[in-house]
């Protein structure tokens, strides 16, 4: 967001001067009259001129996406650059015991990712987005078979921990395109439909939101309210892009989002 702004005031663009302040680290922060003329140009907005252009190219170079997590950590802050390595827990048909498997994805230095996997995949993956119903994947996937009308058996899918948008890391990118078929168990709500979608605009229909056509069976479980009004309009929006009509009638409904272990539990007993 910082290197957005900086954009903008070398383009010559307006900008809030007050949100641009905030993101500032705090030693240009103190250096910000050094730096900047500003003058109001409307409301909110601020034209800021560049005044020292060695201090300005110092807070440029600070702003860049560092090369990795060592080089982010020297910037103060190591959350700024992906990992070299990600992980994934997964549950296949060749598991001895009741233990997940690990799967280690490692970025190689031609910008490449080596995949460190002991099973051979399955042409279908079930994503299962929280731990809860990842450790009872037996139970989701009947459930998941009873709304889209096919076998989730670890004999015919592997079953992966999503952990939420962490599935959509480019370092995971190689294993999600060895399978034909991609079932997203995610919860029923903004956050889960974003990442669905995300997956899709890289997927393409070979993903699909594990969703009944009809949620009428499960509208008491959306319960959970929206923290933000614009969260409730943001599924909506989704739902109705990718035409998944039960979704939008259960949120047109309910004005709840339903969270995914609430489906562990039996219905209309």
């Amino acid at each position: 967001m910082l290197k957005k702004y900086l954009q903008q005031i070398k383009a010559g663009k307006s900008v809030q001067y007050s949100k641009f302040l905030q993101l500032l680290p705090p030693g240009f922060y103190q250096r910000r009259a050094e730096m900047f003329k500003v003058r109001v140009v409307g409301a909110g907005k601020w034209q800021v001129s560049i005044v020292d252009n060695a201090l300005f190219e110092q807070l440029w170079q600070s702003a860049l996406e560092p090369a990795n997590r060592q080089i982010a950590s020297l910037q103060g802050d190591s959350h700024r650059a992906n990992t070299s390595h990600s992980y994934l827990l997964v549950y296949h048909s060749g598991l001895t015991d009741l233990r997940p498997e690990i799967v280690l994805a490692q970025s190689q230095p031609d910008g490449s990712v080596q995949l460190l996997q002991n099973f051979q995949s399955k042409t279908s993956l079930l994503l299962i987005e929280n731990e809860e119903n990842f450790f009872r994947h037996t139970e989701v996937a009947a459930l998941a078979q009873q709304m889209m009308l096919q076998d989730f058996s670890l004999a015919q899918c592997d079953v992966v921990l999503a952990s939420g948008s962490r599935i959509g890391s480019a370092l995971l990118q190689p294993f999600l395109a060895q399978y034909a078929d991609i079932y997203c168990a995610f919860d029923y709500d903004a956050a889960g439909l974003e990442t669905f979608d995300l997956l899709q605009k890289k997927w393409g229909d070979n993903v699909k939101l594990v969703v009944a056509p009809d949620l009428t069976p499960w509208l008491d479980g959306f319960i959970h309210p929206p923290k933000q009004p614009q969260q409730l309009t943001k599924a909506l929006q989704l739902a109705e892009k990718h035409q998944l009509y039960g979704l939008v009638e259960a949120f047109k409904q309910r004005k709840n989002f339903l969270e995914q272990e609430v489906l562990l539990h039996p219905f209309g007993d």
